[in-house]
């Protein structure tokens, strides 16, 4: 009579084969391992060996992005098609009469950023920022040092010199503005002129 048998039972020579499979196996395993090793290696020795700013595989850091976001970049570009616009519109064809005319254009520009502007831009809003409170500056800095003391509650005396001293500098502003103006007129034609003015580069 045969005796009952409880699991499958295994030749030596089927026991053998499994256990070289698991050998073969676990071998690749451990040189797949090395190879990625070996690559990591190789790819951090080839990051040395390159020069600064040669490495176009490597991620952009943040302090290699533009702080701006581009912002900046953008401003620039829309202010240099809207000067090719007004070049048009000027039928300046002349890079040397454009050049002439193009200088005294950012005169006038830069004249009229220097002047007094609405701490608001123009918008409702407040004015004065509350005390203790982070106030935004803005490029002026007279308006700054009169809303600091109508903020901070400074003696009339010091609000009166510094508005006194905020009128002087406006009133230096607008002659600048008005000299750039004029020279910008000087090189104008009569249909120039008139496009500079629907422009808001010169006052009618």
């Amino acid at each position: 009579m045969r005796r009952p048998t409880h699991g499958t039972f295994r030749s030596p020579s089927g026991l053998a084969g499994i256990a070289a499979a698991a050998i073969l196996l676990a071998a690749g395993i451990s040189a797949a391992y090395a190879a990625k090793g070996e690559a990591k290696a190789e790819k951090r020795d080839l990051r040395r060996e390159l020069p600064a700013g040669e490495d176009s595989g490597r991620k952009p850091a943040r302090s290699d992005k533009d702080p701006t976001g581009g912002v900046k970049s953008r401003a620039d570009e829309a202010a240099a098609r809207g000067l090719e616009r007004l070049r048009g519109q000027l039928s300046v064809e002349d890079d040397a009469e454009w050049a002439v005319i193009l200088e005294r254009i950012t005169r006038v520009n830069e004249a009229r950023a220097t002047l007094w502007k609405g701490s608001t831009g123009g918008k409702p809003g407040p004015i004065i920022a509350e005390k203790g409170k982070k106030a935004s500056r803005s490029a002026n800095p007279e308006q700054d040092a009169l809303r600091y003391a109508i903020r901070d509650n400074l003696p009339d005396a010091e609000v009166k010199a510094r508005l006194a001293r905020a009128r002087h500098v406006h009133e230096q502003a607008e002659s600048r503005l008005l000299q750039a103006q004029s020279d910008l007129r000087a090189v104008l034609s009569l249909r120039q002129e008139a496009i500079a003015v629907l422009a808001g580069l010169l006052p009618p």
